[in-house]
């Protein structure tokens, strides 16, 4: 996925260098100097003391005009893996809002005293910056950053706490019965119990592939239930979680993709709208079942795998030829219905999982997707459009986003059958404040101004990441559109 928001942890960390900084003394927060810092000399620190979790918090500000907040962590892999997960929060007392970038993934070089952070691929495109970590002595680690030439302190974080796991996504987050659900993570070699959300209660998975990155299951039949996974650590002494996106069943707006037979508005079914004459609702798209699939559909080739019931197709029946396109808005299919009618649909249906009050940061859409290219179950070119606005196509356009799941040489693979594809609420830029920063702000301002939606997968590049190519043959199938909660849950005690 494109990550709009990744940079802006770092800019902001570089931006608030002139209002703020972690002085040694982490209660006692001082304004930097106008130069250059000027680093002390590193001192040796055992690289398993590294392995672990680092913070800070720092404030500044006396009234609700000028306070501000923010909180820094990094997590550090073991040095053999090299690897460190940096977040960043801030909470700015005017506005209440508390909000933060998290999850960011780096590799590092450790030389026994001093830590270089370098960001990976999609976040330096995304204008990360490589931050210097120099311990100092006594667990402390002083973070600096170059800012053209000058060498700006961050913050100073202290060891806080050994290796914890933590679940960073799952692969499926709407499985079946016989289903393979891998869940990525860091540490989860730690991971010794798995628990999984039904109706009597959590069961727990008793049969599952342990590794430090990634656990995997089969997915046994049970009475499952909307929530999260729970991975406890006897040794860590922790349970993390999963956002609270498991089995949200009640939480698709898309299901069956039906509008046949239905004349204007479609009342009762999934493209029921509120807003003036919509048009068109689908070009070049088809919606199925997956028991009554045409000849030659892509999913004829996908054998032994298990099937959402219903589902829609870009572009038609078969896979057809997926030239480069020449502009942003260059639809060979689209599907067109009503956001705020589909997230007010969810909103009474979802049993109180979520309030109009709910930011908008704390939820994403999900689906589930199949993609075919050049008869590989791979998804390789191309992005996901959705347009809030849907004469907004612009790729930075506050009303849309345009997302992709795979990379410049990492295609997203779907040989374990389906995936699901997350697109975080935040993501559309205009929801990060004002009257579009929450749920029910975000619906009366779609529906007020008659907004329609255009869902579209576009052949164009997206960026440097992202380019595209030209295929012979192109499937994109679609499932279970949703929206679910997405805000992971802090590491709880094992008591």
């Amino acid at each position: 996925m494109k990550p709009k928001y990744l940079f802006i942890s770092i800019l902001w960390a570089a931006a608030s260098l002139s209002l703020t900084s972690c002085s040694e003394d982490l209660n006692s927060p001082v304004l930097p100097e106008a130069g250059s810092i000027v680093l002390p000399e590193a001192v040796t620190l055992d690289g398993n003391l590294l392995f672990g979790v680092w913070e800070a918090e720092t404030s500044y500000g006396d009234n609700n005009q000028n306070y501000f907040e923010e909180q820094y962590r990094i997590d550090f892999s073991t040095v053999e893996d090299a690897e460190a997960v940096y977040s960043h929060w801030y909470t700015n007392a005017e506005t209440g809002i508390r909000d933060s970038v998290c999850d960011m993934q780096y590799s590092y070089e450790f030389d026994g005293g001093t830590v270089i952070l370098t960001p990976k691929q999609t976040e330096a495109a995304a204008g990360a910056a490589v931050i210097t970590a120099t311990h100092t002595g006594n667990n402390r680690l002083l973070l600096t950053i170059d800012n053209n030439g000058r060498t700006d302190s961050i913050c100073t974080l202290t060891r806080t706490g050994d290796p914890e796991p933590s679940i960073l996504s799952v692969n499926k987050t709407l499985p079946k019965e016989g289903e393979v659900v891998t869940v990525t993570g860091r540490n989860l070699q730690f991971v010794d119990h798995v628990y999984l959300p039904t109706t009597e209660g959590e069961i727990e998975i008793t049969d599952f592939t342990p590794g430090s990155k990634e656990i995997s299951f089969t997915l046994p039949p049970a009475n499952y239930a909307q929530g999260s996974i729970r991975m406890a650590s006897t040794s860590a002494k922790v349970n993390c979680y999963s956002p609270a996106y498991m089995f949200c069943e009640a939480c698709v707006f898309f299901h069956n993709f039906k509008s046949e037979g239905l004349s204007k508005p479609y009342a009762g079914s999934e493209f029921e709208y509120t807003v003036n004459d919509m048009g068109d609702l689908k070009s070049n798209v088809v919606n199925l079942a997956s028991d009554d699939l045409p000849e030659g559909h892509s999913l004829k080739q996908a054998q032994g795998l298990v099937h959402p019931d219903s589902l829609l197709s870009f572009y038609g029946d078969t896979p057809i030829e997926w030239p480069v396109a020449t502009k942003t808005d260059d639809k060979k299919g689209y599907l067109r219905f009503s956001s705020g009618d589909r997230f007010e649909y969810v909103l009474n249906h979802c049993n109180g999982l979520f309030t109009e009050r709910t930011p908008c940061s704390q939820l994403a859409i999900q689906m589930d997707i199949y993609v075919m290219s050049d008869d590989k179950p791979e998804w390789n070119t191309g992005y996901l459009s959705w347009r809030l606005n849907k004469d907004q196509a612009a790729i930075d356009g506050s009303m849309s986003t345009n997302v992709a799941g795979w990379e410049k040489g990492a295609p997203l693979s779907f040989a374990e059958g389906w995936r699901t594809f997350t697109i975080p609420l935040s993501e559309f830029t205009a929801t990060q404040a004002g009257a579009y920063s929450t749920l029910g702000g975000l619906i009366a301002q779609l529906k007020g101004s008659n907004l329609q939606t255009i869902l579209a997968i576009v052949n164009f590049p997206l960026d440097t990441l992202h380019p595209a190519t030209a295929l012979s043959k192109f499937q994109f199938n679609v499932a279970n559109i949703r929206l679910v909660p997405y805000t992971t849950p802090a590491n709880t005690p094992i008591e």
